[in-house]
């Protein structure tokens, strides 16, 4: 006895999906491999509301920001400074890091694959460009003067190499 027509088409789309994988920028896990590379230009929208409020575009420190094809550093502003700064990191376990600050004013968070977290988001990465988009609602902030806080978190940037 022969299988009807259709176990064909049905095992084919089957081997397609479990092969196909999707585009990387559509994963809110474990980011994609970032090779080796410096940056030249780029910039980041920072977003906070809550306890603190920063909203402003900050051009990427081309001299903090290096991938070594392990871990990934974009430094947007100079962290410490009075100005807003934000960092975004990828390690090499497939964390995702994204801190921002203003003065004492910082604010951490991150993706971990595989745990929950309070951020979601999205990267892509080509040859020459890391961009990319991150939201984290309710994290825990810091400023010596006021004490702890929560804030929301919205950061897009782009990092060009």
């Amino acid at each position: 006895m022969r299988p009807p027509a259709v176990f064909p088409t049905i095992l084919t789309v089957g081997l397609l999906l479990a092969v196909v994988s999707f585009p990387a920028g559509a994963q809110t896990g474990r980011p994609p491999a970032i090779s080796e590379r410096q940056f030249t230009g780029g910039s980041a929208k920072v977003t906070v509301t809550g306890s603190a409020k920063i909203d402003e575009d900050i051009a990427i420190n081309t001299k903090a920001s290096y991938g070594d094809g392990e871990m990934t550093w974009l430094q947007f502003g100079a962290s410490g400074s009075e100005a807003p700064n934000a960092i975004i990191t990828y390690g090499e376990t497939g964390e995702t890091g994204i801190t921002v600050g203003k003065g004492k004013l910082i604010a951490t968070s991150g993706i971990m694959p595989g745990e929950e977290s309070e951020c979601s988001g999205k990267v892509k990465v080509t040859a020459t460009l890391i961009s990319g988009e991150y939201v984290c609602a309710g994290v825990t902030s810091f400023d010596p003067a006021t004490g702890l806080g929560k804030v929301d978190i919205k950061v897009r940037f782009t990092a060009k190499s």
